[in-house]
């Protein structure tokens, strides 16, 4: 496994959505990339691909240009999950999720890798189910699945969890998490502090044309959010020592607090 190297990366739709980004992503890293709609965390993966905006600056992976690698090239370094993935409704959902399995070579067999990546996902009731047929959730916890599948060492979902139930959204945050900790670096745009604070080593916030980096607490602070999102909020620990985010905004007098554990996996 190698690093991630992003150097003065910025994406352009007509003009820069944000300052230059220059970071070092180790492996073994759960970057939650947060912020509020539309301030760029999607263009900011695209920009990292190649694909979709015109992107100014340099990405590496063990030294090797990523935006001139050849897809099959690519396809083995990194998996990608947009909000829109798309896959022809004619197809199964095991053939969907065998597409990951046969980007990058393995011992194991193709068969297994797309039983076991669904079995993970809670999902190998599905597989021979057509995927035009599957509910907006379902879909997406498919894709997860094909990104396991291809079991890249660079892995982009953009806002995996949104259309699933809390008990998915748990597998599939527990699921990128043991990725992470066997190796892999692995980003998730979310929109969900809470899912931040639990789930990354660190987060990266886009907001005003700008991206800061750092770990979860010393970054998604109470003065972050009511600057970037216009909400007034606390953070503390709980009596189980559990760190607890209660948001206010400012219209509303009552408050709605989140508690959340710290993930089970250690942390690299």
């Amino acid at each position: 496994m190698s690093t991630l190297v992003l150097d003065h990366l910025v994406a352009h739709r007509g003009h820069p959505l944000f300052e230059p980004v220059s970071t070092v992503l180790p492996p073994g890293t759960l970057l939650g990339l947060v912020g509020p709609n539309g301030a760029g965390k999607s263009s900011l993966l695209s920009a990292v691909v190649g694909n979709g905006v015109t992107a100014t600056g340099t990405v590496h992976y063990a030294g090797a240009d990523l935006h001139r690698m050849r897809p099959r090239r690519l396809a083995q370094v990194l998996a990608y999950m947009t909000q829109d993935s798309y896959a022809p409704n004619e197809l199964r959902v095991r053939d969907v999720v065998a597409v990951g399995a046969r980007a990058t070579p393995s011992r194991d067999p193709v068969e297994e890798r797309v039983h076991a990546a669904l079995e993970r996902l809670e999902i190998d009731g599905l597989a021979d189910r057509s995927y035009a047929r599957l509910s907006g959730g379902e879909r997406q916890l498919v894709q997860v699945a094909r990104v396991v599948a291809q079991d890249t060492p660079v892995m982009f979902l953009d806002e995996p969890t949104s259309a699933l139930d809390l008990g998915h959204q748990l597998t599939v945050m527990h699921v990128l998490r043991e990725r992470a900790s066997a190796g892999r670096i692995v980003v998730v745009t979310m929109h969900d502090l809470t899912q931040a604070l639990r789930w990354a080593d660190r987060v990266a916030v886009v907001a005003d044309g700008r991206v800061r980096f750092g770990p979860p607490t010393e970054v998604i602070t109470p003065e972050l959010i009511r600057r970037v999102y216009g909400v007034t909020a606390e953070v503390f620990d709980s009596p189980s020592g559990s760190p607890t985010l209660s948001l206010v905004r400012p219209s509303c007098p009552t408050a709605t607090s989140f508690t959340h554990r710290r993930p089970v996996a250690a942390r690299p």
